[in-house]
């Protein structure tokens, strides 16, 4: 008898769920997809608890007639392509027809659809046994999809859903996606009855920026184009002094499919480079178009990556753009295998060539003198030395002060990071003050919604907001330290910091003292010193013995040193004189 068997449909249909359907969101992002493909100039979403109770996307595109809605359920049947060749020349969102099957396998679905000037529309029902209900529904143009009650047949799946907030704004970041890739499209979501994001069509991309980011951002872009016989970049970029805490409002579309790309990300880094501190970020939306047989978008099974055929040429192309746009009036040749543009006089920042973008790994040459730097932890296990008294300022971010044991050096930023870290969530000294003048914060649909689901939380760290509708915060009240923090970046580094940690998997029900801790580590990373800010001596003793009182005197929220100590042992090996 054999062993090997071939897996009933359902089965494969599910595993093809595991693949492609991971959350609500990834419903959203097939039923968009299926939306666009279908010509909508219009799509409106509906969700109930984070989408996992209801998910509904209607459009008015061109509807299915009622052979073609019943095929849309088969495995693998589409529209899209009809040989191998067609893999290589994709010109639509979906292609691979796994999509309706999959959510069917694992939910309840009513589709209702009607081609135009039709006299009778269909609707499909499936339900809990998987049969399928046909039946004659009124001639609206389009199509209407209801998901209802997704992985209530998988309860292995459903258990590692997240909380409604966090699933929610997942969907969120679809939308916006989709609504940035697709500006001629008017989106609506309506959220538990509530309206949530509204962006009417519009034949400018900018206009769709503000639309979803906020006047604020979009007024405070450039507009990059560049184009050649076969490769076209547009979209914005940011002014380098507009620059971010946090990456969240970084977007990259290839041929309008929103994708994550290391190559088009290090080129855009290597144009500000010189520009930035390393803890800002530029904000872009990059919009490129390139012939569909030099990419292949069938590398990924939620098409969020791509490969390109020519990445060096991309990389070239991308970057020079963006180089362009910051320096008006200068043009770069990118015929050339040489990557480095000249520098023009009177750049942003004081450009001065390329460089690797933050987080990125630079070789490093160990030399004898950082091999013999050591962080000894254990020398301040004790009290401090009372000769460490007077500091002197060596560059703008880091003291130092010496004694007859040796030679201490402090990164002041580090070491404020620390205290106000431990001000805020260990020692729990937290003194909101009420503003006299609420401050009003408009920000991005997502970061908006994830802030006034988290509000209570916000509040024990001193954060009073409440929802002032049309996507803005009012700052009530927050602590001293915060007065003079850019309130707008603070929010939006907040709500990055809610982001990481629920990528990562954690619910806030479940570990909201981690979430608190990632939260007090970026609030003591605004209100701490910067690098530059020059402290008087009484306040760097001040702020030594703070930091000596602290119960992780060593290291920053972040894990960075705070301070390091050469011995005399140290600075005889460093002169070799033992």
């Amino acid at each position: 008898m054999s062993i090997i068997s071939v897996l009933p449909d359902l089965l494969i249909n599910k595993i093809a769920a595991g693949e492609v359907i991971e959350r609500p969101a990834a419903v959203v992002r097939e039923l968009i997809d299926n939306a666009i493909d279908s010509g909508a100039t219009r799509i409106d979403l509906e969700i109930l608890h984070g989408g996992k109770k209801l998910i509904k996307v209607s459009d008015n595109g061109s509807g299915m007639s009622r052979d073609d809605a019943l095929l849309s359920f088969e495995r693998h049947a589409t529209s899209k392509i009809d040989s191998e060749e067609d893999l290589f020349e994709i010109n639509t969102m979906g292609f691979r027809g796994e999509a309706l099957p999959a959510i069917a396998s694992v939910s309840k679905v009513t589709m209702l659809t009607a081609q135009k000037d039709s006299s009778c529309g269909t609707m499909i029902e499936i339900g809990a046994d998987q049969r399928k209900i046909i039946s004659d529904a009124p001639p609206i143009k389009g199509t209407s999809v209801e998901i209802r009650d997704l992985f209530y047949n998988t309860p292995a799946r459903k258990k590692f859903l997240k909380t409604n907030p966090t699933e929610l704004s997942h969907i969120i970041e679809t939308v916006v996606q989709k609504a940035l890739a697709f500006p001629l499209i008017g989106f609506t979501l309506i959220n538990n009855g509530k309206e949530t994001l509204n962006a009417p069509a519009t034949d400018n991309p900018g206009e769709r920026i503000s639309q979803l980011y906020g006047r604020e951002i979009s007024e405070g872009l450039i507009k990059i184009e560049r184009s050649s016989k076969s490769l076209q970049v547009s979209g914005f970029i940011s002014r380098p002094e507009m620059a971010r805490g946090a990456r969240s409002q970084q977007k990259i579309f290839v041929n309008s499919r929103p994708v994550r790309n290391p190559t088009v990300n290090h080129a855009v880094y290597s144009a500000f480079a010189g520009m930035l501190s390393r803890e800002k970020h530029p904000v872009y939306f990059l919009f490129i178009e390139v012939a569909p047989d030099n990419v292949d978008v069938n590398v990924h099974p939620a098409k969020l990556e791509v490969r390109f055929e020519r990445p060096d040429e991309i990389h070239r192309f991308v970057r020079a753009a963006a180089y362009e746009a910051l320096n008006p009036g200068v043009e770069v040749d990118t015929s050339s295998t040489d990557e480095s543009p000249a520098r023009p006089s009177g750049t942003y920042g004081g450009f001065s060539g390329y460089s690797q973008p933050p987080g990125s790994a630079p070789e490093v040459r160990e030399s004898a003198f950082e091999a013999s730097v050591t962080v000894q932890s254990d020398f301040f296990s004790s009290a401090p030395s009372e000769e460490f008294t007077q500091y002197f300022y060596i560059g703008e971010a880091f003291l130092a002060s010496a004694d007859k044991a040796g030679l201490i050096i402090i990164d002041q930023h580090a070491a404020h990071e620390r205290i106000m870290y431990e001000k805020y969530l260990i020692k729990a000294e937290i003194n909101p003050e009420p503003l006299f003048l609420p401050i009003r914060v408009e920000l991005p649909v997502k970061e908006y919604n994830l802030l006034i689901t988290r509000k209570d939380l916000l509040a024990g760290l001193g954060l009073d907001i409440e929802d002032f509708g049309g996507n803005s915060i009012l700052v009530r009240a927050l602590p001293r330290e915060l007065a003079r923090a850019d309130m707008k970046d603070l929010l939006m580094d907040v709500a990055a910091g809610i982001i990481e940690e629920e990528s990562l998997g954690i619910e806030s029900g479940l570990s909201e003292d981690t979430l608190m801790k990632s939260i007090a580590a970026r609030l003591a990373c605004h209100q701490s010193v910067r690098g530059g800010q020059q402290l008087t001596q009484s306040e760097i003793v001040k702020m030594m013995k703070d930091l000596d009182n602290a119960d992780e005197p060593e290291k920053c929220p972040h894990g960075r040193p705070t301070r390091i100590r050469l011995s005399m042992d140290d600075l005889k090996k460093m002169f070799k004189r033992k």
